[in-house]
């Protein structure tokens, strides 16, 4: 394989990072978090989720390999130090440009906005106007999709355990929006609406698996297919990630030895979508409580002025 990823350090700027992730469609962050981090959201997920559960027998990850849904319910310290880790959450505001960033703002607990955000005249996206009758009408302009806000806020699509064994092929290539391609056809420029990002709870190497990622294909028009000269794997260490776009082309790859490759999956999308999963159901409140306020928030138990 010729394609390769761009790999960035965890002190690297978010600008360089997101910068390249909008260009290339990936990214790898090597070492992002302490690898004994990661056995320990594996062994809260083994001791929730009989292995019975955690069976597959879908087209995309088929039987043999293992996964676990709702994995912010499976595991608290996924939800408390990866889900919201804050070097992801700040690119994530970089991609998805919400009204409210994520990263560093502190959630008040009386208000589900500032009192300067919910007295905000809209930032110049909207204005009363009026005609000579004296008719008045609320008037909307879009907003710049290369500067927002294209959301209020962003939260948990789903967040999913995925475990590679050996014997099974390479998973086929597929884009993230897919959920909502057949109702959101592709247009050119349009708003990044799914960031995502896997985590590599054991080494990701070729051999065993690592995800495939086409860079570029985000900007490819629906129809074209990779050469296995474009493809990509995200090589890299336990305690990793990578992240992608939406239309980035990935995949699982095919592992040829019998140890497993696991990585722990999570999206964001804006609030203006539906999420995957309903976190609601899928995250009990008698769970959800129990975490802190920055993880409930990204779980979805948060509103805009005008949305939920």
């Amino acid at each position: 394989m010729n394609a390769s990823l761009t790999t960035f350090e965890p002190e690297e700027s978010v600008t360089e990072i997101s910068d390249a992730l909008k260009r290339d469609g990936g990214v790898i962050l090597e070492g992002l978090a302490p690898p004994d981090l990661l056995d320990s959201v594996y062994q809260e997920v083994q001791e929730n989720v009989p292995e019975a559960a955690q069976q597959s027998t879908t087209h995309l990850w088929p039987e043999g390999n293992r996964t676990v849904g709702a994995l912010a319910a499976a595991s608290s310290i996924f939800a408390e130090e990866l889900l919201i880790h804050p070097k992801v959450l700040e690119i994530a505001d970089a991609i998805l440009l919400p009204k409210r960033t994520m990263a560093a703002q502190r959630i008040d607990e009386g208000s589900n906005a500032s009192k300067e955000d919910r007295a905000t005249d809209g930032a110049g996206l909207w204005a009363v106007s009026e005609n000579k009758q004296k008719s008045t009408q609320l008037v909307w302009k879009a907003s710049d999709p290369e500067r927002g806000p294209n959301c209020d806020h962003y939260n948990l699509g789903a967040s999913v355990m995925l475990e590679v064994r050996e014997g099974n092929e390479d998973q086929v290539l597929h884009r993230e929006n897919a959920i909502y391609q057949p109702y959101i056809g592709y247009i050119p420029k349009m708003r990044e609406f799914v960031v995502s990002v896997m985590w590599a709870a054991t080494d990701f190497s070729e051999e065993n698996g690592a995800t495939r990622l086409v860079p570029g294909s985000h900007t490819w028009s629906e129809d074209r297919i990779a050469e296995e000269s474009e493809i990509a794997q995200a090589v890299m260490s336990k305690g990793s990630a990578v992240m992608w776009l939406s239309r980035t082309l990935h995949g699982a790859g095919k592992s040829r030895l019998a140890e497993r490759r696991t990585g722990f999956f999570h999206s964001f999308i804006p609030d203006w979508l539906r999420q995957e999963e309903n976190q609601y159901l899928s995250i009990p409140p008698e769970i959800a409580e129990k975490l802190s306020d920055k993880a409930k928030q990204v779980i979805g138990y948060s509103s805009s002025n005008s949305l939920g």
